[in-house]
């Protein structure tokens, strides 16, 4: 089953944009049209045009350089951002094209890593789901989760297939969920990664981690995804503090 996002204007035009910066028609280097020819080619807002320009600047596509206009990127190469705060909401900005189809879902045995992180009996049994994130039918990115069942009881396929989860997990079950922890590293592609994104054994991938937990603080959820190097790039925000310290920005 797949869901799949509804483009908005801003994204609309992000898209024309993008297709022909990747296709080559507009060429690498070459100055884009102006925020007043774009508004009126699109027939679109300021607002509306900015907001597109920024998608595609974060996605590596263009430069904006002060006091000379918009141009294209020497190497143009779609780079996804992903939020470490809000993955769902980067992709929604970004690739409102992406479309989750559910590979597996069943209860089953937690394992020892499962059992530890998410501190239940051993034995008793999880909620595991596949899912696989497609861009125009290629799969980009897949995920694996693990739920305990007081917190998965209600999920149906339709429920694991949305794109923000999150949000319909939270009302299905009517939790709350309070924070998360995050690891993001690089790894080799094994052959388990490779039969759902291609590719070669050995090949590079973004792996991500994620332990949700519930306001109350009790561990809910495991998430380990897989994304290809290719086209996702991790982007954070970083305040500094009077004192010279770094914070990460929730």
């Amino acid at each position: 089953m797949k869901t799949t996002r509804t483009s908005t204007a801003y994204q609309h035009v992000a898209d024309s944009v993008r297709r022909q910066i990747l296709s080559g028609k507009i060429q690498p280097s070459q100055q884009l049209p102006t925020e007043r020819e774009l508004c009126d080619h699109f027939s679109a807002s300021r607002i509306t045009i900015r907001r597109a320009l920024q998608i595609l600047a974060d996605e590596m596509l263009i430069e904006r350089r002060q006091g000379r206009g918009t141009f294209v990127s020497p190497s143009p190469s779609r780079r996804i951002p992903l939020l470490n705060s809000d993955v769902s909401g980067s992709l929604a900005a970004h690739a409102p094209d992406l479309d989750r189809a559910l590979l597996a879902l069943d209860w089953k045995q937690a394992n020892d890593e499962v059992t530890v992180t998410l501190q239940l009996f051993p034995g008793v049994k999880v909620l595991f789901a596949r899912r696989t994130d497609l861009l125009h039918g290629e799969a980009v990115a897949f995920d694996e989760i693990y739920l305990p069942e007081q917190v998965a009881d209600r999920l149906n396929d339709d429920d694991l297939a949305q794109l923000r989860f999150l949000e319909r997990w939270q009302a299905v079950q009517r939790i709350r969920l309070g924070h998360l922890s995050q690891s993001i590293e690089a790894v080799a592609a094994a052959s388990e990664q490779v039969s759902v994104l291609g590719g070669a054994v050995g090949a590079p991938l973004l792996k991500e981690v994620d332990v949700f937990f519930l306001s109350t603080g009790l561990p809910c959820g495991l998430f380990v995804s897989y994304y290809r190097h290719d086209l996702f790039q991790l982007t954070s925000t970083v305040r500094l503090s009077f004192d010279g310290q770094q914070e990460s920005q929730p």
